[in-house]
């Protein structure tokens, strides 16, 4: 059973203002020994731990074979594999510089005509099988949660009892009293089409799994300085912070290549049609300096 809550846009201006939209109400995250524990329950002969064992060597070969530049197809759930986003090299050859398009990773300044072809890699994972949107939407059972129950209970009470005005509505928190377990999510991927290695911000806006978080990139780690490109879905704004906290609608507006030369954190989101993507983040580090690295969003 998947429990929804109640998301009101409470943006002005927006063509989305006041309506109410449904969002999951998930309620914890399991890592490989929570699923190695809950399998062992299915009346299998394998022990816990064997199941974990199992599964982590699992993680281990898919890493290694998508590495190697396969797919691997995990029948009726999805399909993984490494992609890349490209610079988009305006020459294969420029003599003005005696440079060609490299197969490697790496940024390109705007007077650059060729140079590295890869800003970063990704990992993808695509539905499969019986885990399509299609085949989802024939077998998901939903239901509201407790407290969004509660207020189109009141909401109904209030237009029956003449008042006419909607019982209150929802703001943009997850309204679920469910919590999280606390474990972290197994790596930087996203599943489906969402973001991977995104992070989910607090902030007040209304956070949409319809608007695609926005793809960070640049290299790391690096020596000197390094360039970073953010990337939002066609038609929205970007807007960003360096400092670690989460942006907002007010937080700096993406515009041209970031230039960084000591070890930030920059987290960005998409806003479209008054509706806000997760918050997405990444890490840049500077050699010598401490701080994160992953392979991209």
């Amino acid at each position: 059973m998947i429990e929804l809550y109640l998301s009101k846009n409470n943006l002005e201006g927006s063509a989305a203002y006041g309506k109410y939209y449904p969002r999951v109400s998930y309620k914890q995250t399991l890592n490989i020994h929570d699923m190695a524990k809950h399998m062992a329950e299915h009346n299998t002969p394998f022990s816990e731990g064997t199941i974990e064992g199992i599964l982590r060597d699992f993680v281990k070969c898919t890493r290694e074979q998508t590495l190697m530049g396969n797919t691997v197809k995990v029948d009726d759930l999805a399909i993984f594999k490494v992609s890349v986003i490209g610079n988009g090299c305006v020459k294969l050859y420029d003599p003005d510089t005696d440079k060609t398009i490299s197969a490697s990773i790496g940024s390109i300044s705007k007077t650059d005509k060729t140079g590295a072809a890869v800003q970063s890699l990704k990992l993808l994972a695509q539905a499969t099988g019986e885990y399509t949107r299609d085949e989802l939407n024939k077998v998901a059972k939903l239901a509201w949660t407790d407290k969004a129950a509660a207020e189109i209970a009141a909401a109904k009470a209030a237009a029956l009892g003449g008042g006419g005005s909607n019982g209150g509505g929802s703001n943009s928190s997850n309204s679920g009293s469910s919590s999280n377990s606390g474990s972290q999510n197994s790596g930087s991927e996203n599943s489906g089409s969402q973001n991977s290695g995104s992070e989910q911000g607090g902030g007040s806006e209304q956070q949409s799994e319809s608007v695609t978080a926005p793809e960070i990139s640049g290299t790391s780690p690096f020596t000197d300085t390094t360039q970073v490109t953010i990337q939002g879905p066609q038609g929205a704004e970007v807007r960003y912070t360096t400092d670690g906290s989460d942006p907002s609608a007010e937080s700096t507006l993406y515009s041209e290549e970031i230039t960084l030369s000591a070890t930030t954190t920059i987290k960005a989101i998409a806003i479209l049609d008054g509706e806000t993507s997760e918050v997405a983040s990444k890490t840049f580090t500077k050699s010598g300096e401490s701080g994160g690295f992953d392979l991209g969003n």
